[in-house]
């Protein structure tokens, strides 16, 4: 799927489980497998780190095994650098029950048409904080965190999932936001139903409603844009109660082909759906209102984004004159990566790679395309 510009090549890792636990980051010479995975997960965080992330999409999916995710995370406590740089800089979620990590690389477009659409959201948030009435007061504690973290206790994994959203709205008062929008790629797209069943379920139903903005749908060179919704929903089985995650609004266009708007109402949600269930109705009741943002709205949004992330070398900018010398700062210690850590880590990583393929005869190494590129 594309929207425009040459698509981009996106590598991913997919490594099959295995049966061993607790194994150590670099294991002694034995028949075992060592934590492959856990190996490319950090060696990869390295890359980028380094600066030496050639664009592989916004999507890069790693297969862990059971331990692995717990590996990364005790080789980051051991290295402060590289653990802070990834909390400032590394968007990356881990599902526990499938034990799998991707790592996020929004582009350019990507971030301009989320920051519109959370800036339309809030504008009319602060219409209603400006009102009369309860309405008012519940909106006063309603407020935007774009990736803020959102954790949550997993089935099947001593390991809690994390997510990293696009954009989220919290109230004050609740474990996990109300509203979270995600914007959707062509691989991402695949994943966007499992991701709001995660979602909407794993928080109880306290994330009440899933966003998801695919910028990119149908074939190659077409512009086509579509909205879908999630919300949770009980059922009544032979087995009780069942809590499930449904798809309202599935794959609705609001910009065609060639990129016009089209009839579409566009996105619409509830100030209510800003918190969890009890909390709205007991600081709200009745006094529910809605929050809209039009079909047409959309299109211009992402137009703009679109725009602006296109023309970005042609942009103009100050100018010294000839001349003129730019001095910075030296840094004690210097913070880059020296080229000798930075072939270890190129290193370590193929010899994780090659260790897992001569193990497992059904390891895969694919490669997939992601469009929208800058």
């Amino acid at each position: 799927m594309s929207t425009s510009q040459a698509d981009v090549t996106q590598r991913q890792y997919l490594t099959p489980p295995s049966s061993f636990t607790n194994e150590p980051l670099t294991p002694p010479l034995t028949d075992k497998k060592p934590f492959a995975g856990a190996l490319r997960v950090i060696a990869f965080f390295r890359h980028i780190q380094a600066g030496r992330n050639i664009q592989q999409g916004t999507w890069i999916e790693f297969q862990l095994v059971q331990g692995e995710y717990d590996e990364i995370e005790r080789t980051l406590q051991q290295d402060d650098v590289l653990a802070g740089y990834v909390k400032d800089k590394i968007r990356y979620d881990y599902d526990g029950d499938k034990r799998r990590l991707v790592v996020r690389m929004p582009t350019r477009v990507h971030e301009l048409f989320i920051d519109e659409v959370e800036d339309a959201i809030r504008t009319q948030l602060k219409t209603i904080r400006g009102g009369p009435g309860r309405k008012a007061q519940f909106a006063q504690k309603v407020r935007p965190a774009r990736s803020t973290e959102i954790q949550f206790a997993t089935s099947s994994s001593s390991s809690k999932s994390k997510y990293e959203p696009d954009a989220s709205f919290w109230h004050d008062d609740a474990q996990y936001p109300g509203v979270i929008i995600e914007v959707a790629y062509s691989q991402k797209k695949t994943r966007l139903g499992r991701l709001a069943e995660n979602y909407l379920l794993d928080s109880d139903a306290s994330v009440r409603v899933v966003v998801g903005l695919d910028i990119e749908h149908g074939k190659k060179g077409s512009r086509k844009a579509t909205l879908s919704i999630w919300r949770p929903r009980l059922f009544d089985t032979a087995d009780g109660s069942e809590l499930r995650a449904v798809e309202e609004v599935v794959d609705k266009a609001f910009r065609d082909d060639k990129g016009d708007p089209v009839d579409h109402p566009g996105l619409r949600l509830r100030l209510s759906d800003f918190a969890y269930e009890e909390l709205a109705q007991d600081e709200i009741g009745d006094e529910d209102t809605e929050i809209c943002i039009s079909g047409v709205q959309l299109c211009q949004y992402l137009a703009a984004a679109e725009s602006k992330a296109w023309r970005a070398q042609s942009l103009g900018k100050h100018s010294f004159a000839h001349g003129v010398k730019k001095r910075k700062r030296s840094e004690t210690p210097p913070e880059e990566i020296m080229s000798g850590d930075e072939a270890r880590y190129v290193e370590d990583e193929q010899k994780a790679v090659k260790r897992t393929a001569g193990h497992d005869h059904d390891y895969m190494d694919t490669s997939s395309t992601n469009s929208l590129s800058e």
